[in-house]
């Protein structure tokens, strides 16, 4: 009789494995199977294949390896992928791309593991690879070798008009395109020779042009920007700097017949080319050429006025100034003058004639018209792009403005002295010297018993752009900086603010951000031509700026007119430390206690108002 067995095992409860198949058979149970083959005397290893899915792939050519052995060539267009090898449960795979596609690139992802079942999860991306070329333009020579990424050469040949690289790049990569052998006799630029490729790239263009040469050399005596230097009459005009000691001209065509030719001469000096400089075609780089700059000279002349003081319109030596200050020009080119003796705003025309636009000499703080209004010692004044006139009225303690007919408001301030920022009468001055407009309308001030440069908008509001109340020296930004009764502004092309800073004896530049330093000078009083602090000035009062970046002093007790370089580089332009009213060249003429300058950018003309002289002065250069 059969024993009934129970069919339910719990764990722990049948321990050996034939009880347990007898338990199973007894229960109905049958024999079971694993995927791979078994014998009768134990289970083998079971193996598994290895593959995945292929994305991208249109061209032939991809090869695949698994762990470096089996290799596996995939056919243009298959999406799926098996190796024919199996491995063990318990193997490790890795999958890679040993051969790349025709014109793609593929990459694997998921590409190794450890085997435990049929590996499909293997992910080959195949994408496009983008040829990169363009056009060739003037090339006659042989031997232009061009280079992808300074990895994949390709020569050129001679004439050819456009190229190709054979080696292709992804989509998003990107790519460099340099010249690694220049053609014979010729030079070849690429451009644009940068991108990242997203298609093919047919627009990086090479042109070719027949080798450059250069030509250099020696230059004596140069201190004055503006001096232009041209070699043929196709080539550039090149601007060599104040100060340089040699030239260099490149980029000359062989083959190009050249002369030194001096296009334009520095400010206020000549310069000749060497008479044995070398002309005619250029075949190799020229060498050795010397140009030799005479001394800076100005000619000092009396546009009006005498040195007896007075109030007189007239021509020339017919009128009369006292204690003529500031003066600035306007697009036609006459010439403003704060005849701060005699309370009144002057005009002069380029030819001498003496007008009065408003004031008297009465002293007031009147707004008006014509003599109807009143000054009080004014110091500076300056003139926009549409002909108003604004004035540093130093006494009353106002900025005013003034029409081209003559009616006069005041803009800020008002006969209450102070450093309070405000608008219109809430804000104060104390002793404003010199004022220059900007591009924009807003007036830049010298607020010289403040210590301070000030901003006032057309509309009157006024803040305070560098410096404090505080006298010092201090370079810095803000009323971190510090002046010493500034008394004359400039601006140049950029916006810069050259500042007169009479007691420290230097000239400071301010960035439109309000940081100052100090280009030339130090606080020790001199007579020092140089460079930066090694030159030295003596209570500069005046400053104004040519085209050319270089800022002109009125170096007050010195009696002398400086010059300075935007490097720094200070020269003597006329005068000397000896007072007087002579005109005549350079050295030869004198001033005394010269105040306000301006320049006239069209011609280089300086005017000066010659404080104590009681005259307005011209200088030119001479030759």
């Amino acid at each position: 009789m059969r024993h009934p067995l129970r069919c339910s095992v719990r764990a722990g409860r049948w321990v050996i494995a034939v009880a347990a198949a007898l338990a199973l058979t007894a229960c109905g149970g049958g024999s079971s199977s694993s995927p791979s083959s078994s014998s009768s005397s134990g289970s083998a290893p079971t193996s598994y294949t290895i593959g995945g899915s292929v994305s991208g792939l249109t061209a032939s050519g991809l090869t695949l390896t698994d762990n470096g052995g089996d290799s596996l060539t995939v056919p243009a267009d298959a999406t799926s992928f098996t190796f024919s090898q199996m491995l063990q449960s318990g193997a490790t795979y890795a999958v890679a791309v040993s051969a790349q596609p025709s014109n793609e690139q593929c990459t694997v992802s998921s590409a190794s593991g450890t085997v435990a079942g049929n590996v499909s999860t293997v992910a080959v991306a195949c994408t496009p690879l983008y040829t990169i070329g363009g056009a060739v333009s003037g090339l006659s020579a042989a031997g232009l070798v061009l280079e992808l990424n300074g990895q994949y050469s390709l020569p050129v040949s001679a004439n050819a008009s456009s190229y190709v690289f054979s080696q292709g790049l992804a989509s998003g990569t990107a790519y460099q395109v340099t010249i690694a052998t220049q053609p014979n006799d010729e030079s070849c630029v690429v451009s644009p020779s940068t991108g990242t490729v997203s298609a093919n790239v047919t627009n990086v263009n090479v042109t070719c042009s027949l080798t450059t040469y250069s030509i250099s050399g020696s230059i004596s005596g140069l201190s004055a920007s503006g001096l232009k230097l041209q070699f043929y009459s196709a080539g550039p005009q090149q601007s060599v700097p104040a100060g340089a000691t040699s030239f260099t001209y490149g980029n000359v065509p062989y083959g190009t017949d050249v002369a030194m030719d001096v296009v334009e001469q520095p400010d206020w000096q000549w310069c000749t080319p060497g008479s044995g400089d070398y002309s005619g075609p250029m075949t190799g780089n020229v060498t050795g050429q010397t140009l030799s700059c005479a001394a800076a000279q100005a000619e000092v002349t009396t546009l009006a006025g005498s040195t007896t003081l007075g109030s007189a319109n007239g021509t020339g030596s017919a009128a009369a100034f006292d204690d003529p200050a500031g003066v600035a020009v306007n697009a036609a080119g006459d010439i403003y003058v704060a005849d701060s003796g005699n309370n009144e705003i002057r005009m002069v025309t380029p030819a001498g004639v003496v007008t009065t636009l408003a004031g008297s000499t009465t002293a007031g703080s009147a707004n008006g018209t014509g003599s109807a209004a009143s000054f009080d010692a004014p110091q500076g004044v300056a003139v926009n792009a549409a002909g108003d006139i604004y004035v540093a009225d130093s006494g009353n303690d106002e900025i005013r403005m003034v029409t081209p007919a003559g009616v006069v408001t005041t803009l800020a301030g008002s006969p209450t002295l102070g450093s309070a920022n405000g608008t219109g009468s809430a804000a104060s001055f104390d002793d404003p010297t010199g004022v220059v407009v900007d591009s924009a309308g807003d007036i830049i001030v010298a607020d010289t018993d403040n210590n301070e440069i000030r901003l006032v908008t057309p509309a009157g509001v006024v803040t305070t752009l560098a410096g404090s109340t505080t006298a010092g020296s201090a370079d810095g930004t803000g009323s971190s900086a510090s002046f010493y009764h500034p008394t004359g502004v400039a601006l140049d092309a950029s916006g810069n603010i050259y500042v007169a800073d009479f007691g420290n004896n230097e000239i400071r530049e301010i960035t439109p951000a309000g940081v100052v330093t100090t280009l030339a000078g130090s606080t020790t009083a001199g007579d020092a031509n140089g460079t930066g602090s090694a030159a030295s000035f003596f209570g500069p009062l005046g400053v104004t700026v040519d085209a050319s970046g270089t800022v002109y002093v009125t170096d007050g007790l010195n009696n002398e007119i400086r010059a300075v370089t935007p490097a720094g580089v200070v020269t003597t332009l006329a005068g000397s430390t000896t007072a007087g009213s002579a005109n005549g060249t350079g050295s030869a003429a004198s001033f005394d206690n010269p105040f306000g300058i301006a320049a006239v950018q069209a011609s280089g003309v300086l005017y000066v108002g010659g404080f104590a002289n009681e005259e307005i002065r011209q200088i030119t250069p001479a030759q």
